[in-house]
């Protein structure tokens, strides 16, 4: 094919693809959308055979992109659809010479490769869909751009509440969690990613894709997992301009990421807050270098008003959920702890939690229906936590030592609360902490100060329920734990039409990013990709999403408090 029949070719097939696509769409033709997408991969694999034929009309791709993008807005896609396309741009774009195309670097001709139709497209990630076109590329995935990508993640309403303009009576709470790939973790897992684009996996490409979605995200709360230690300070530098400030907890045992918490000083006062090691040696089922952040946060102007914040990143080991329902023990028995408020007639009553992160399990497994169930049986079960015949789980989770009850409290918190006695010593190792020196004299840690009649046996595995007061009994190793929150997900894990969402891809799609909530009204959540969706996008890490995980969103409602004069 010559030059020019080339050039002709690709400007009238493209033209009538435009066409055929507007006349559908002008005549509400339902299934438009899906005969477009049926197209497209023509048009691509044309666009790709002729590229090195010549360069290529920006008001080809503009025309073509924004008809994509504008299929999920009727009314805009009507007027777009009704512009003259084209014609005056034949001249511009095929004049001899002409020095200003768009595509005026080598390009290889194999429809395998990636092409990149900017110069530096690989490391300007904040150009406009119509300064830069990724094309298709099979070999690493199918056609992205920023502007498609963020059809699919927008703000939506939760129910039909909505947020309150009366800011008197409520304050607007906008959190982001995101696992950013820890680089160090990518490298050295670098066969997960060898159908990737390679262009794509370096920091110095992902780190401004992952700055910019979580800075347009505009929250005034942000969990991120996987923040690499030597990374840090570079990267909270300009939040920290912004008015951010922010905890950090690396994992245990000198692994290289952890955990990071930002949060508007302006607005936030931090109260309190613990970083929680998951690893407690000695212990097969918490041996795992896993840790957890939790923060006690209140309203710069209007102190009363509070809500409790955490993040963790649990073991990703597929097969042993019984690791994860250990590990989600201990990190509820420290937010029990800080967002206890008084107990009441009618039990203990709590701050708002928010509770968020990457947890390694998908929707409805064990663990998930014991955070939004509040109670799950594991005796019995394998280490998935199914039913099994083989190597099932004992009545015991976790020792006795750890003074962790089976309802997810430490022991000597509640003896301390209930009979205003004992140390309120928690008995977590965590290697920030000095060591406490144990008194050969003093009782063994679960007995501090407590009645004899009430001693925990830290040396047994059986059954134990002690009464600390009349009427108020705990239970250690019974086969089941409970917890005393009213968990809920802010995501429901299926489309308005039932198909599944994603946050990640783990040999497929499947979602293992939550939110959960107690005591706190969501109202907007940021909108996840439905496993089709995911499935038209190229490998992530890509040109647009900067890390292996989609971030997840929600904004909530906290009712302010009135001071009590």
């Amino acid at each position: 094919m010559n030059v020019s029949s080339g050039r002709i070719r690709l400007l009238t097939i493209t033209t009538s693809l435009l066409n055929v696509a507007c006349n559908l769409r002008t005549a509400k033709f339902l299934q438009s959308r899906k005969i477009f997408y049926i197209v497209e991969p023509i048009w691509q694999r044309l666009s790709l055979e002729n590229l090195h034929l010549n360069p290529f009309p920006e008001a080809l791709v503009s025309d073509y992109l924004d008809l994509a993008i504008s299929m999920d807005n009727p009314a805009a896609s009507h007027q777009k659809c009704t512009k003259a396309k084209m014609e005056s741009y034949l001249g511009t774009c095929y004049a001899q010479n002409n020095t200003t195309t768009m595509c005026d670097v080598p390009f290889r001709t194999a429809s395998n490769n990636l092409i990149y139709c900017q110069p530096g497209a690989l490391t300007d990630v904040t150009h406009s869909v119509k300064a830069n076109i990724c094309a298709a590329d099979t070999k690493y995935g199918n056609y992205i751009d920023k502007e498609r990508y963020k059809t699919m993640r927008k703000w939506k309403q939760i129910g039909r509440d909505r947020l309150t303009s009366n800011m008197d009576d409520s304050f607007v709470l906008r959190l982001l969690s995101f696992n950013i790939l820890a680089q160090n973790l990518l490298e050295d897992y670098s066969y997960l990613y060898q159908n990737h684009n390679k262009e794509a996996l370096s920091w110095k490409t992902r780190k401004p894709l992952v700055m910019q979605e979580i800075r347009e995200a505009d929250a005034n709360v942000i969990c991120l997992q996987e923040m690499q230690e030597d990374h840090l300070l570079d990267f909270v530098t300009p939040f920290k301009q912004l008015g951010y400030e922010y905890l950090y907890k690396k994992r245990t045992n000198d692994k290289r990421d952890g955990l990071l918490l930002l949060y508007r000083s302006n607005q936030f006062v931090l109260l309190d807050y613990a970083k929680v090691e998951l690893y407690q040696s000695g212990i097969e089922l918490l041996s795992r270098d896993n840790v957890g952040i939790i923060a006690k946060l209140s309203l710069r102007d209007s102190p009363e008003t509070q809500v409790v914040v955490a993040t963790t990143h649990l073991l990703y080991n597929p097969r042993r959920n019984d690791v994860r329902l250990a590990q989600t023990q201990l990190l509820l028995a420290e937010i029990e702890r800080i967002a206890f408020i008084e107990n009441t007639i009618t039990g203990p009553k709590y701050l708002p939690i928010i509770l968020t992160g990457d947890f390694n399990l998908e929707p409805f497994t064990g663990v998930y229906k014991f955070l939004t169930e509040g109670s799950f049986e594991y005796y019995g079960k394998g280490r998935n936590l199914q039913p099994s015949q083989y190597n099932s789980l004992s009545n015991s989770l976790i020792p006795s030592r750890l003074c962790i009850t089976d309802n997810c409290q430490h022991f000597n918190i509640l003896t301390q609360r209930l009979r205003r006695e004992g140390t309120g010593r928690v008995m977590l190792e965590n290697s920030e902490l000095p060591v406490q020196k144990q008194d050969e004299n003093m009782p063994t840690p679960c007995n501090v100060n407590v009645l004899q009649q009430n001693n925990v046996n830290i040396t047994t595995g059986r059954t134990q329920i002690i009464e600390i007061i009349r009427g108020y009994s705990v239970r250690f190793s019974s086969g089941t734990l409970t917890h005393p929150f009213n968990m809920r997900s802010v995501y429901r894990h299926t489309s308005t039409h039932g198909e599944k969402e994603a946050t990640t891809h783990q040999d497929e799609w499947i979602t293992v990013d939550y939110i959960f909530y107690s005591n706190i009204q969501p109202i907007e959540k940021y909108a996840l990709p439905t496993v089709s969706q995911c499935t038209a996008l190229p490998n992530i890490p890509n040109l647009v999403v900067g890390s292996d995980h989609l971030c997840i969103g929600a904004t909530f409602q906290l009712p302010r408090k009135k001071s009590v004069l």
